[in-house]
């Protein structure tokens, strides 16, 4: 079993807080491209969707809310 890399959970917690991918690439100074696939390869990790993107934002599904 994989786990999770420290800057993965640290994008994960930013975008859980902006609401927004490209809210969170932002402040963290990476691009929103980036986020979306460190986010992606952590829900690999996992092995569920942590997040549910929508047209205006993201929500963290009930595993993300449990991991954040």
């Amino acid at each position: 079993m994989r786990l999770p890399d420290l800057q993965s959970l640290k994008l994960f917690v930013a975008v859980c807080e902006h609401r927004s991918i490209a809210r969170a690439a932002e402040r963290e100074a990476i691009v929103g491209s980036a986020v979306s696939k460190r986010l992606a390869q952590l829900e690999d990790t996992v092995g569920t969707s942590l997040l549910v993107r929508r047209r205006h934002g993201v929500a963290p599904t009930p595993a993300g809310e449990t991991l954040l």
